[in-house]
């Protein structure tokens, strides 16, 4: 139900929603807070803006080119058709009817520096010479708009935070989530609610409690692994940004 932008933006397809975080920092285990986002938000016409950025509260024009995959559903977790539609700086999306969640995949590409204080370049290393490090950062986003069955159901995406009850959160109440990779809990990965939040780290299981706020909550998840055999980078970074409303 996903489907690929680099034909140049055909019309109507099954999905929705933006995503993730991030374009290169440094350390493999830098918290969330260090990287930007990729989200939705609602407009007048009943569709949602890609927005891309958010570190300090600064907004980025991006490559309409590097969202990859978006997807809608019901809150019965079936599919409704979406268009998209390119434009200044970014993309709208449209879906077909009410989604009750929203997903998405964004490939913000390849990123290197030459030396340790060397400034970050929108190029894999095979392009910047004397680059020593790399970074390939790819994005995952779901926002849920109405909660329901759908909302505590993984969707397959290869990093994925997933919330483990299926009804509205309160604010100040405990929230449970559990981090998936590759379909699998995973231990030790860090998560924040915002830039500022502070962080908790999954448990064995892949799971983790947080404590959510009133309104709109953005949940960030980074993973970051180091890569052998890839001249084009040194590390690939995950990043996962879940966007929920509580009561």
């Amino acid at each position: 139900m996903s489907f690929s932008l680099l034909n140049r933006w055909a019309c109507t397809a099954r999905s929705t929603s933006l995503a993730a975080l991030a374009v290169a920092a440094a350390a493999l285990h830098a918290p969330a807070a260090l990287a930007h986002n990729v989200w939705l938000e609602a407009d007048a016409g009943g569709g949602y803006t890609v927005q891309f950025g958010g570190h300090e509260g600064q907004l980025e024009a991006f490559d309409a080119a590097k969202l990859t995959s978006v997807e809608a559903f019901d809150r019965r977790g079936r599919p409704i058709p979406v268009t998209l539609t390119p434009q200044n700086g970014g993309v709208r999306v449209l879906p077909a009817q009410q989604a009750a969640m929203l997903a998405a995949h964004f490939d913000n590409g390849f990123f290197s520096k030459v030396g340790e204080g060397g400034a970050m370049v929108n190029k894999p290393m095979t392009e910047n010479p004397g680059a020593t490090y790399g970074v390939h950062a790819v994005k995952y986003h779901k926002t849920i708009i109405q909660w329901g069955v759908i909302a505590k159901k993984p969707l397959g995406q290869p990093f994925e935070i997933v919330p483990l009850v299926h009804e509205t959160p309160h604010a100040g109440q405990p929230l449970r989530v559990q981090v998936l990779f590759d379909g699998k809990p995973i231990e030790g990965i860090r998560l924040s609610l915002g830039e500022k939040g502070a962080p908790v780290t999954t448990a064995a299981d892949g799971t983790a409690t947080v404590i959510p706020v009133a309104g709109a909550n953005q949940l960030l998840a980074i993973r970051r692994m180091p890569v052998t055999g890839d001249p084009r980078t040194t590390s690939l970074s995950y990043e996962y940004l879940l966007a929920f409303p509580a009561h």
